[in-house]
């Protein structure tokens, strides 16, 4: 039995609970009945490579794109006990979905979880699904997955240049002609080498002899992944084969 003191406060403790927040502009949604489990994706791409007398080495490379999916039903019955305050007629969510997926869209997911961490997550919809299930004509069950979004576009720097004023004495066309005058930085050539990004043309084979079968790239985008010498095709690149050096252009 607990005693309540003349001038003590008591508190009711806070629901514990997730809330799944997709918000398309200025309209924000919650899903109206929680999914029984969210999954959210870390995937990396790093690139492992044979080098010769060591072995196989991994490079690190920045995260891919995160992920985030889970399957769920839009309820008929909006006063069922698990259906979240707020939540609307199944033909709202579908709507909203389809348009994000044709107008690509971007939004904001945010999921908030009391007492822990929250995920704030820019991202687009990237996969929608919809399915009836009989005996339940009323709900519609849906699996949607969001992929994270990042800015691509390029950084702009804005170059300001000194020029001559009358009364500098010539100062700022002074400086303009010894400029003028600086040696050109020579470009560095592309060395052919085990990691480099390559371009691909014509018939790559088996192994550096030549040997079949063999397959046909056209502009192919791959990476040097061995290189040997003496041999007709010396150049092995990604998972398809042997090349020469004459079929490759280093992008880097």
């Amino acid at each position: 039995m607990i005693e309540l003191r003349a001038g003590a406060s008591y508190k009711t403790p806070p629901k514990k609970g997730t809330a799944i927040y997709l918000a398309f502009g200025k309209k924000k949604i919650r899903i109206p009945v929680n999914p029984e489990e969210l999954e959210i994706q870390y995937p990396t791409d790093h690139k492992t490579y044979d080098v010769l007398g060591v072995g196989q080495v991994v490079v690190p490379r920045k995260p891919s794109l995160k992920t985030v999916s889970w399957e769920g039903f839009f309820p008929g019955d909006l006063g069922a006990p698990y259906v979240n305050s707020g939540a609307k007629d199944p033909e709202v969510y579908v709507k909203w979905f389809e348009k994000a997926v044709r107008g690509k869209w971007r939004c904001r997911l945010i999921i908030a979880r009391s007492g822990l961490y929250d995920t704030n997550m820019s991202c687009l919809v990237s996969d929608f699904q919809t399915k009836d299930k009989g005996g339940e004509p009323e709900d519609v069950y849906y699996s949607v997955e969001l992929t994270e979004y990042r800015p691509y576009a390029p950084d702009t720097v804005e170059m300001i240049t000194e020029e001559a004023v009358p009364g500098d004495g010539g100062e700022g066309a002074q400086a303009e002609a010894e400029a003028s005058l600086e040696t050109p930085r020579e470009v560095e050539t592309p060395v052919l080498r085990v990691g480099a990004p390559v371009i691909v043309n014509g018939e790559y084979c088996y192994d550096s002899y030549g040997s079949k079968p063999h397959g046909t790239a056209n502009n192919l985008s791959t990476t040097v992944t061995r290189i040997v010498s003496g041999n007709p095709y010396p150049v092995h690149v990604g998972h398809y084969g042997w090349v020469g050096e004459g079929q490759l252009q280093i992008t880097g």
